[in-house]
């Protein structure tokens, strides 16, 4: 049957209220980082009206359908749709209002005002940001233009959507008016040009019959119709042809006039005049805090969950470590204190006396004496597995067992100094034959069962000489000397002297720092351990807060 692991565990509320409890830094930081905006929001926020009016659009021309005349066309509600809500209008619209407010008149079809719009000119820049306040749709399948204004102030949105929907109307009637103007102009060039062409065909005709007459006598009567071939040669016939043509164009002239002043523009007209709003359309002020602080806290929720999920470490020790087959011996502080003499740190004393209380049973069951302490976090994130196999010893030793605490850490020495021992001479100078145990091993002044072999001085190449058959002599001899020999070792993490060590010891404990050991670091030290024939007895949970179990 195979272990659970981890990724087996079903995630319930627990679980999400552990998340919850473990970021709650994060999640209220988010929190309040959102509220700040939404009350930032405030000073940015302005309340906001609009007004529309509703313009019927309808062709320009109503009578006649002349091809000169570029006006005479259907309505294109895309093309309205550009020339309603451009910037000519905008700036016409705008000259209305000027004009209407100089003139002190609520009319905008006044002819006085429409007069004065015309002289005014308006700032291309204050018309493009009033544009940008026009919008401009059709009602669903109809010719209905609905012109919509927004401004800070109601009276002022109700102004600029009948001004814009008053210029647009102003500018179809004066596209047209120019349109037919110019198809007058043009008619009226051409009238003037055929009736000079007439006039020089005239002239000519006259000056041909002149000719003929002059000749006359040259004919000779009694000949049949020799007059008349004489009288109208072909060039006068051709100019008698060119004259009907003319006059017929010219006729034509005449009826395009008469068309063109039969015509009737019409526009369209409002519909609807645009109305003081009574209230604005602007979000309500709680609005912006609320959402801010809910934005904020959904943000930090979704953040701790991803970190969460992502995060590597052990979050939750007596899950994770009985997923891969690690025992908790105990939960003991991590705040770096060796409680030497007792009573000098009770948290601590009460933690190892439980831990060591469950560990020498087992070892004691199982006939064993040398357990090797080890870390599974870097040695660069402190000291927390050198301090924990130190505070085992003192445990031991203060219950009467007779103890030798071992500190093989050879490349990051730091706990020998708080036992206040002399590390001139230590544990390689024993394996280097120059110093015996019983010569090195110190006593502790406070406890008088437990001793302390120092790393010494005489080091280079530490994982050669802790694979020195002298170390394994060592601890043979340190067994039938002491009671209970605890060896610390440096971090797995980092070295491989534990796995060096292993064969010479009888079990193991490692220390696990909560979101600080990597799970897979835990697994793989337990792996590296076992498969050099060393038990691993469990795990010591070094984190006063987080970890310890809740009553």
């Amino acid at each position: 049957m195979t272990s659970p692991t981890y990724s087996d565990a079903v995630v319930g509320l627990d679980d999400s209220v552990n998340v919850l409890r473990r970021h709650w830094k994060l999640i209220s930081l988010c929190t309040l980082a959102g509220l700040g905006l939404g009350l930032a929001s405030l000073s940015q926020r302005s309340d906001s009206f609009t007004s529309d009016s509703l313009v019927e659009v309808r062709p320009l021309i109503s009578q006649g359908d002349s091809p000169n005349l570029d006006a005479a066309r259907q309505v294109n509600t895309e093309t309205e749709q550009s020339i309603a809500s451009s910037q000519r209008v905008v700036e016409r619209a705008l000259a209305l209002l000027d004009a209407a407010e100089q003139l002190n008149s609520d009319d905008l079809d006044d002819p006085d005002v429409e007069e004065l719009a015309s002289t005014i000119a308006i700032d291309g820049e204050d018309a493009r940001r009033v544009q940008d306040q026009i919008e401009v749709t059709f009602e669903r399948d109809s010719l209905v233009l609905q012109i919509e204004a927004a401004a800070g102030r109601a009276v002022r949105a109700q102004e600029l959507a009948q001004s814009v929907a008053h210029a647009y109307l102003d500018f179809r009637v004066d596209a047209a008016t120019g349109a037919t103007a110019e198809a007058r102009e043009r008619l009226l060039v051409r009238e003037t040009e055929l009736l000079g062409e007439l006039s020089e065909i005239a002239d000519r005709i006259e000056e041909l019959e002149q000719e003929l007459i002059d000749n006359r006598e040259l004919i000779d009567p009694e000949v049949p119709n020799e007059f008349d071939a004489q009288v109208r040669p072909s060039e006068l016939r051709k100019l008698d042809t060119a004259e009907v043509s003319k006059r017929k164009n010219l006729e034509g002239i005449g009826t395009r006039l008469a068309n063109l002043d039969s015509i009737t523009i019409n526009a369209g007209e409002i519909l609807d005049d645009a109305e003081i709003p009574s209230s604005s359309s602007g979000i309500p002020a709680p609005v912006g805090p609320v959402a801010g602080l809910l934005v904020g806290l959904g943000l930090g929720v979704a953040i701790a969950y991803s970190r969460d999920r992502t995060d590597a470490t052990v979050r939750e020790p007596q899950k994770e470590l009985a997923a891969v087959g690690s025992e908790i011996l105990g939960f003991s502080p991590s705040n770096n204190h060796i409680a030497v003499t007792e009573g000098s740190a009770p948290a601590v004393d009460e933690a190892y006396r439980r831990t060591q209380a469950g560990l020498l049973f087992k070892m004691d069951r199982e006939d064993r004496q040398i357990v090797l302490v080890t870390g599974t976090t870097p040695a660069d994130s402190g000291d927390t597995a050198a301090v924990a196999a130190a505070n085992l010893a003192v445990a031991a030793a203060r219950v009467g067992r007779n103890t030798l605490l071992i500190l093989s850490d050879l490349r990051n020495p730091v706990i020998h100094d708080r036992f206040k021992v002399d590390n001139s001479r230590g544990l390689a100078e024993v394996i280097n034959g120059k110093a015996s145990l019983g010569d090195v091993s110190q006593q502790v002044p406070e406890l008088t069962t437990m001793y302390v072999l120092p790393p010494g001085n005489d080091i280079s190449a530490p994982t050669r000489l802790l694979q020195s058959s002298n170390m394994g002599r060592l601890l043979e001899k340190a067994r039938g000397s002491y009671d209970l020999v605890v060896v610390q070792a440096a971090t797995l993490t980092d070295y491989a002297d534990a796995v060096v060590l292993g064969p010479l010891c009888d079990t193991a404990v490692l220390i696990v720092e909560p979101n600080r050991s990597k799970r897979s670091d835990v697994e793989q030290s337990m792996r590296q351990l076992k498969a050099v024939g060393l038990d691993v007895s469990g795990s010591i949970v070094a984190d006063p807060l987080d970890s310890r179990p809740r009553r």
